[in-house]
């Protein structure tokens, strides 16, 4: 065999070698795991499919985990996610103190972590991604003393143990206080409300009423499905329209109850924005890219400075509303007026 036979057949071999190497190993997929506390939570259903929408044509597989309020089940759902070696975890997290332990593990497999929507406390979570708290409160408190002109207020704040719900209360404090300086709001009484649920919210509501009676002028509900709680209790005395009532997070009962009056505002959030630019900051920090761009605020979780990206809301009420949710194509006419 000549030289230059030889080298062509050498030359096969090593292609053939190449294509029996390469062509039966697997090419590694882009994972990035989304876990949340809960499909009841209309809005972490919303973002995380935007989420997953926005990845896919980025060549990025999301896979959504939600679980039920149940810390442990979270944990056990993160460790699932890491043993298939995703690339990222996404947290919204049931308990931001017991998550800590999951991002631990993460790092301990060369995995980051978004905090997302709740800050987690206590670890060196690699970004956070969350609302403006101080702006929701001042959005809520104008709207609810416009409304009413001020009298006897009601708190019901979101989670002590979210972050959020520490911010809102915090923020409705500081923006009702000159008002209550100057005598012209009252605080009734003022609680947190477990998980943000309606059922809790429902029974301090009922709780609040048959202590001091019926003379309140507004409410400062934490959440929509909270405010849709004081509404129902409301309507047992008749007082439904009667009392000014805060929400949030824009779902479309809270939407048709301003329609009819019930409730005077809802802040929005817009879900899908942020859901798309959590994505991009998400896919950037896998690709080890500069996330300074991203960065316009930053959050201490009792441990370190948490570099963060806050997306700021708006408050909707009846004379916005369509301009806001249906003109944007966030919700259709169909929905929010039939």
């Amino acid at each position: 065999m000549n030289t230059n036979l030889k080298k062509a057949f050498k030359g096969l071999l090593c292609f053939i070698f190449a294509i029996l190497i390469f062509g039966c190993s697997k090419t590694k997929q882009n994972t990035i795991g989304f876990l949340h506390p809960t499909k009841d939570i209309i809005r972490f259903t919303i973002e995380s499919k935007a989420f997953k929408d926005y990845c896919k044509p980025q060549g990025y597989d999301v896979i959504i985990k939600g679980a039920q309020n149940d810390e442990a089940l979270q944990i056990e759902q993160a460790r699932e996610l890491i043993a298939q070696d995703v690339d990222l975890l996404v947290i919204i997290a049931v308990n931001i103190n017991t998550a800590a332990a999951i991002v631990r593990e993460a790092h301990e497999n060369n995995i980051p972590v978004m905090a997302y929507n709740r800050l987690i406390e206590n670890c060196e979570v690699d970004f956070f991604m969350g609302s403006n708290g101080d702006q929701i409160g001042k959005i809520m408190v104008d709207a609810l003393v416009e409304k009413s002109g001020g009298g006897n207020f009601v708190i019901l704040g979101g989670d002590k143990f979210d972050k959020n719900g520490l911010d809102l209360q915090k923020s409705a404090e500081k923006y009702l206080q000159p008002y209550i300086d100057q005598e012209k709001v009252n605080i009734v009484y003022k609680t947190y409300i477990e998980q943000w649920m309606p059922s809790i919210a429902k029974y301090e509501f009922e709780k609040i009423i048959s202590l001091y009676g019926t003379d309140i002028d507004a409410v400062l509900a934490g959440s929509d499905g909270m405010a849709e709680a004081v509404i129902s209790v409301l309507k047992e005395h008749d007082l439904q329209g009667k009392v000014a009532i805060s929400g949030q997070d824009a779902e479309i009962r809270a939407c048709k109850a301003i329609l009819a009056g019930n409730q005077t505002v809802t802040v929005y959030h817009p879900l899908k924005e942020i859901a798309h630019k959590g994505a991009e900051i998400a896919i950037d920090m896998i690709n080890n890219k500069n996330l300074k761009k991203y960065i316009n605020s930053s959050e201490f979780n009792g441990l370190i400075d948490v570099p963060t990206h806050r997306v700021n809301s708006i408050g909707v009420n009846k004379d916005n509303l369509q301009e806001v949710l249906v003109d944007s194509k966030f919700y259709t006419i169909d929905q929010v007026y039939n």
